[in-house]
């Protein structure tokens, strides 16, 4: 192919296995590859336990996709010092990596997956020496997130990477309708293409149907307890005098999962609620294919306004029904109760009566999630966006 691209993802930890993060790079870069182009993705340091993937390599081909681990280790090392020197190690065979990709003509951009605000520096100064362009994966309103008091480091590397970020990249890959006006305001003339949260159909094929288990599903990270908490009190306010539960699927810092096990102890309706973790990907979609309605409430908060959760399109993929609330970017692809079923505000009240709509209305919340499915499937399988990628890539900034 003529127009044949090399592209490398910087800035990014933890390839090839994550949340949100990770899954965006696989599927920008599966889109990239079909249209022809190279993709490999360097990271710097390993994150990863070998307890854990004990199989993952310092360099090889991911679904297509070549990686490497320039700090010649993929796994975290529990040495203090060994673990710091394999970073300067990292970043310094990266830096020579770069250089030679350059010069033999095999980097024409490279796609930041980061929000640290000095590395976005860095990466700046790399490409002008380089020559290469840069793309900044742009995927929450970091300043707007809330912090505790002592996290002064954050607070000033958020509003530095808000403000200046945009600036010192050639163009933008913004998630969100709200990051589109801060580009706009920060930096009027930059080129950007909106990427919303892409999902993989193609996984939901051939999915086990399961019989006589009817169930609300909610998959986060647990450090959304308070969005957790609100799920639970809105199931509490159902009129649930059936075998329907709750599912919470919960990943994260253990002291946060022991709290909500807490909370749901204390509930009504602790009998028909259960928390799974450490779900492989298979079981995560059955669960999705089979739930009743998958849950994923928004707050009006600038973190849930700027960002689109990626397990939204993962949960539409299913063909199940979607509860959400009517805020950020649910509003510009969905409509209530026609391909999606939105709380007016993030109220418990307003959500469970769209909880209790479904355990009511099963026949046309079905037909619901069908619309949605439908829908999804023309924007955010990744496949549908491999040509607008590609064209915008071909353009000039």
């Amino acid at each position: 192919m003529t127009n044949r691209k090399s592209i490398v993802y910087l800035g990014c930890s933890g390839f090839p296995y994550g949340l949100a993060e990770i899954q965006k790079i696989i599927l920008i870069s599966k889109s990239l590859i079909l249209t022809g182009n190279s993709v490999t993705v360097i990271i710097t340091q390993g994150t990863h336990s070998k307890a854990d993937h004990p199989e993952l390599k310092v360099s090889g081909n991911f679904e297509g996709i070549e990686f490497l681990y320039t700090s010649g280790d993929p796994f975290r090392n529990e040495n203090f010092i060994k673990r710091n020197l394999l970073k300067v190690k990292g970043l310094i065979n990266e830096f020579s990596l770069l250089k030679k990709r350059k010069k033999n003509n095999n980097l024409d951009y490279a796609i930041l997956s980061t929000h640290n605000f000095c590395s976005i520096l860095y990466y700046f100064i790399l490409s002008r020496l380089y020559g290469f362009k840069t793309i900044l994966s742009y995927v929450e309103f970091y300043s707007g997130v809330r912090k505790k008091w002592f996290q002064i480091d954050k607070w000033f590397n958020d509003k530095l990477y808000d403000k200046f970020a945009p600036l010192l990249i050639d163009a933008v890959f913004p998630i969100s309708e709200f990051l589109i006006n801060h580009i706009k305001e920060v930096s009027p003339d930059k080129k950007y293409l909106k990427i919303p949260g892409l999902t993989d159909f193609q996984k939901y094929n051939n999915i086990e149907i399961l019989k006589n288990q009817k169930y609300f599903l909610f998959c986060g990270h647990a450090g959304y307890k308070e969005i957790v908490q609100f799920i639970i009190d809105s199931f509490g306010l159902l009129n649930n005098n059936t075998s329907i539960s709750l599912y919470l699927v919960i990943n994260g810092d253990e002291n946060n999962i022991r709290e909500i096990k807490k909370y749901i102890s204390n509930h009504l309706q602790n009998d028909k609620i259960k928390i799974f973790s450490k779900l492989t990907e298979k079981q995560l979609f059955t669960y999705y294919k089979n739930a009743i309605a998958l849950l994923i409430p928004l707050r009006p908060t600038f973190q849930d306004i700027a960002r689109f959760p990626h397990k939204t399109g993962e949960y539409l993929a299913s063909g199940n029904p979607v509860i959400s609330t009517n805020y950020g970017e649910v509003k510009y692809y969905f409509e209530d109760m026609e391909n999606m079923l939105l709380a007016d505000s993030y109220d418990i009240n307003l959500y469970a009566e769209k909880m209790q709509f479904v355990i009511n209305n099963p026949i046309e919340t079905q037909k619901i999630g069908i619309k949605g499915k439908n829908i999804a499937s023309n924007i955010f399988d990744y496949r549908t966006r491999a040509v607008v990628i590609n064209d915008f890539l071909n353009s000039e900034f």
